[in-house]
């Protein structure tokens, strides 16, 4: 009967993998510090030797993770290789990730009906995918507080240009729009007519007016000819919006 254990050495790998647990204690009163004592001692089973160094080289490529002790494995640990320790969980991913076409009955259940079951690679794609999902997620996050930041800036400077502003007395969209009611309703009455047909104004036109505060104001800043063309004609379009409701 097979026994699951959360971690093996090694030898205890490729004995198991070869299917050799009868054979264990024989196999470990080897020194198996000596190179090439495995294939020396037990040439009838050469796989022993080739498991056990294909799974030296998985570990010291970084594709099997392992601890030399508890610790992590340095230059000074490969005189103990044999001491290796190595996860069941880390043991059966790198079966499925580089060896798809083994699986050892201790790692593997043989008969098991799986055909219900997400696959070990299917699994790990998923994982892989939310891992990417969350840390772009993440970054969207980051982006998003980021821009909030700038906008509630933003919006304080835009209050304090507002309030700068109306301390300068410039005016406002709404306190224009007053003004220009004000200029409409000034020129309708200074330069039309009374209910009998009689011109209001001495002026007998919007240019003459024009001309006047020319000739009164000269040099005024804001008072230049295309100034006051502008918004004379800003003020009779919008008083004539007003009159036709």
């Amino acid at each position: 009967m097979i026994t699951i254990r959360s971690s093996y050495h090694p030898i205890d790998v490729a004995i198991l993998w070869c299917d050799l647990s009868e054979h264990e204690d024989e196999i470990l009163q080897v020194d198996l510090l000596q190179p090439g004592s495995l294939r020396k001692h037990f040439p009838q089973w050469p796989n022993l030797h080739n498991y056990v160094e294909c799974i030296y080289d998985a570990i010291l490529s970084g594709e099997l993770p392992a601890t030399y002790l508890g610790q992590p494995i340095t230059s000074d640990s490969h005189l103990h290789r044999v001491y290796y320790s190595i996860r069941r969980t880390d043991l059966l991913i790198w079966f499925v990730r580089s060896l798809p076409d083994q699986r050892p009955a201790f790692l593997f259940a043989q008969n098991a009906d799986h055909s219900g079951c997400v696959s070990l690679n299917a699994h790990l794609a998923k994982q892989a995918e939310l891992d990417y999902a969350l840390r772009s997620l993440e970054r969207l996050q980051q982006t998003f507080a980021s821009t909030a930041d700038e906008m509630a800036a933003l919006s304080t400077l835009n209050d304090k240009l507002k309030a700068r502003l109306e301390s300068l007395g410039v005016p406002s969209e709404t306190s224009e729009a007053m003004q220009n009611r004000l200029i409409g309703a000034m020129l309708e009455t200074t330069l039309g007519k009374n209910q009998n047909g009689k011109q209001q104004s001495i002026y007998s036109s919007q240019a003459a007016l024009v001309q006047a505060i020319l000739l009164r104001f000269p040099g005024v800043d804001g008072l230049s000819k295309s100034t006051i063309d502008r918004r004379f004609a800003d003020a009779r379009r919008l008083i004539a919006q007003v009159k036709r409701g």
